[in-house]
């Protein structure tokens, strides 16, 4: 027992700083959650990318797209049992249709692929508007509108 406390006496202060940097049983591994979410949102901009290439979107509005994506609401809160991608490839086709004449999602490739209806379609971009309303200020309208 004298010879396990001689060691522990020891230890120098390199020792100890290398020991308490690591994760110890119990504790929270913050770096790694970090990287985690880091590499999900880049994983989710590298399929953004790809979709907006195969449906021709550039230039406005693909940063359109991948601001709503990274700075919008969670995948999960517009659609909870959507891949995604799916609710990615909604948030593409609510801008090239917001552009473009809206044709039926079903004459869509990409679409069938990824298993977005009309359906799901109109409950992700209604579940947007709302993000929308609640979090970007109207109140330069409505100054206007109370001028007159």
């Amino acid at each position: 027992m004298a010879t396990q406390e001689v060691k522990r006496e020891s230890r120098n202060i390199n020792f100890l700083l290398w020991k308490y940097k690591t994760k110890q049983p119990g504790e929270i591994n913050s770096s790694n959650t970090n990287l985690m979410k880091k590499w999900r949102e880049n994983q989710k901009i590298r399929v953004a990318l790809k979709q907006m290439e195969d449906l021709n979107i550039k230039g406005d509005l693909q940063k359109q797209g991948l601001w709503i994506i990274t700075e919008g609401p969670r995948t999960k809160d517009l659609c909870a049992r959507c891949k995604y991608e799916t609710v990615t490839l909604a948030i593409i086709f609510y801008l090239k249709f917001s552009n473009t004449k809206k044709r039926p999602l079903s004459h869509y490739k990409i679409a069938r692929a990824h298993g977005l209806t009309e359906e799901i379609y109109s409950n992700i971009i209604t579940k947007l508007g709302r993000f929308f309303q609640e979090k970007m200020a109207l109140t330069g309208r409505i100054i206007r509108y109370n001028d007159f």
